[in-house]
């Protein structure tokens, strides 16, 4: 009889826990300020726009709740911030990989995912969600992290690999932060890895700031010409731009979760995507001695 009251009070334990675990979860609202210093699972509006409607400077559109994912090093000081922003497969074990690296460098990471809440799954056409349309969801991000206590807003940097790649690059762009920047704030660094950018688009002026771009040499989806030809056109108009390129490298070759090299045939065009422990290894102290250099400037 004992064992029976342990049972039914052990199981009515559970349903508590249970029942205030989900109301504070379904309580939670999106958030206008990060003042009062939250972490973890964080949610906060947005807009879904057109490019064109971006560019044009429009802040009237679809609004949507979305989040982002707050994560810490260890201390308790000021620290920068990397905004972490995902590729066209949604977040996945790249950002998982790098939120650990980041962090043990004593670097906070904001890994805001622009698909969920949207309900998409992946590889979105440019009807559902504009790749210009989704910086508005960054520039949200770093307007929300800046008023946060513990972050230093002179150093927020923007990170994305390939559809997060090419995403930092149009954030870069100066018709972007003309268009829709959130009041004098801008992000310190945008580095991008295997961006998803093409040859035949104007990206023009790109912000005075730091550009560094990290790409494989066998990168079918974004090939190497294209990232080549499009750093040296910049470097020649002044911009702050390095490449880093890494032999024999795919597409997503950081991400440890593809030891078995397949291809992606949902993109426009199909690609390898493979991991490479070596190309991994090099790109870990680029990062490193980048964002040294990056947050160091500030």
């Amino acid at each position: 009889m004992t064992g029976r009251r342990t049972v039914v009070a052990l199981t009515l334990t559970l349903m508590v826990l249970s029942a205030l675990v989900f109301g504070a979860c379904a309580s939670a609202k999106p958030v206008t300020t990060m003042a009062h210093a939250p972490k973890g699972r964080i949610e906060f509006r947005t807009l879904t726009l057109s490019a064109s409607a971006f560019w044009s400077g429009v802040k009237i559109g679809q609004p949507v709740t979305i989040s982002g994912e707050l994560m810490w090093p260890k201390g308790d000081g000021r620290v920068p911030v990397v905004v972490l922003s995902h590729g066209g497969g949604g977040v996945t074990g790249t950002e998982d990989t790098w939120s650990a690296q980041l962090r043990s460098l004593g670097v906070a990471v904001f890994v805001v995912d622009s698909f969920a809440g949207r309900g998409i799954k992946q590889f979105p056409p440019e009807t559902q969600l504009s790749r210009a349309g989704q910086v508005y969801d960054v520039y949200q991000a770093l307007a929300l992290l800046a008023t946060h206590p513990r972050i230093d807003a002179g150093r927020i940097a923007l990170m994305g690999a390939s559809r997060g790649g090419g995403l930092s690059i149009l954030a870069a762009m100066t018709r972007s932060l003309k268009a829709q920047a959130p009041g004098n704030l801008e992000f310190c660094a945008y580095l991008a890895l295997y961006p998803a950018i093409t040859a035949t688009f104007d990206y023009g002026q790109l912000a005075n700031r730091p550009i560094r771009l990290f790409t494989g040499t066998l990168d079918e989806g974004i090939p190497i010409t294209t990232v080549r030809g499009f750093a040296e056109k910049q470097r020649m108009a002044g911009t702050d731009v390095k490449l880093f390129e890494y032999a024999g490298a795919h597409h997503a070759f950081d991400n440890p979760n593809l030891r078995t090299p397949f291809i992606v045939r949902g993109a426009a065009i199909p690609f390898t995507v493979a991991y490479h422990p070596q190309a991994h290894a090099k790109i870990k102290k680029d990062m490193k001695d980048t964002l040294a250099e990056v947050f160091g400037k500030q």
